[in-house]
């Protein structure tokens, strides 16, 4: 009698095993995605009976301050047995995210999960591999300054436009706030840069073109970061500034990306 019920508990077991509950992401195979590019979200399965796919992540910080984690839905309750799900990117804040797949059995109980980490590529940026700094300012929204090395986007600060969204020629200025787009290099750095047209310190300041900086700006107008706000200089935190001032050697290349592009 023992012997049968040991038969009968390496049966069952056997059972469990060939039916485990599993989930694994097979694509998007790649390393970063690119804002409003469609693309497949896929998987594998076995003893699954529906999905749920969120994308999450940690938002661009201000300076050393966390401005909180962001969780995207995508999709939820498909057949696990589709296989696959297609799906629009959108802008995510960060340079980084996760694509997260749960599955769950018939019950919607969760039994089982995976993720994927993938880069992110804003559509400013589509086809810019060059490596220095990107001034993101295409929008008055959610406005960023980006860095990429090895055709990799890998750090991203708030930063600002001028308050006016006015945007000249490079080869036209006035005193009134305004923009430039187009490629340029730094031309010099300071610690503290003193403006006389406006009265004000600038630490940590990269000259890009003629009096157009990148500097850090007080800690009681970091609310405005992101958005546009100054005279035509580009904002950062104080602890953004120094870090990318430290990083950043003359002759980089800047490229002020405005609303044509």
């Amino acid at each position: 009698m023992g012997s049968v019920i040991i038969m009968v508990l390496i049966t069952l077991a056997a059972s469990s095993i060939l039916h485990a509950q599993s989930l694994h992401l097979t694509d998007p195979d790649r390393a970063a995605l690119l804002e409003g590019e469609e693309y497949d979200i896929a998987w594998q399965e076995d003893g699954i009976d529906t999905v749920s796919i969120t994308a999450s992540g940690t938002r661009t910080p201000l300076g050393t301050e966390s401005r909180g984690d962001f969780t995207i839905p995508i999709a939820a309750d498909i057949p696990a047995t589709d296989g696959d799900y297609t799906w629009e990117a959108p802008w995510i804040d960060s340079v980084t995210f996760e694509i997260d797949i749960r599955g769950f059995d018939a019950s919607g109980n969760q039994v089982a999960e995976d993720q994927r980490e993938y880069g992110f590529r804003p559509a400013a940026l589509t086809g810019k591999m060059a490596d220095g700094i990107y001034l993101d300012l295409h929008e008055q929204t959610h406005q960023r300054l980006y860095i990429e090395r090895g055709g990799r986007i890998v750090n991203a600060y708030l930063s600002t436009s001028s308050r006016n969204y006015n945007w000249l020629p490079p080869d036209v200025h006035m005193d009134t706030p305004h923009d430039h787009a187009g490629v340029f290099h730094v031309l010099g750095k300071e610690l503290m840069h003193w403006s006389a047209l406006f009265e004000v310190e600038m630490p940590w300041a990269l000259r890009y073109l003629k009096g157009h900086f990148i500097h850090a700006t007080q800690p009681d107008q970091y609310f405005a970061l992101g958005a546009p706000a100054s005279s035509g200089c580009n904002r950062l935190t104080y602890e953004d500034a120094f870090e990318l001032y430290e990083s950043t050697p003359i002759g980089t290349r800047v490229e002020v990306i405005g609303p044509n592009g």
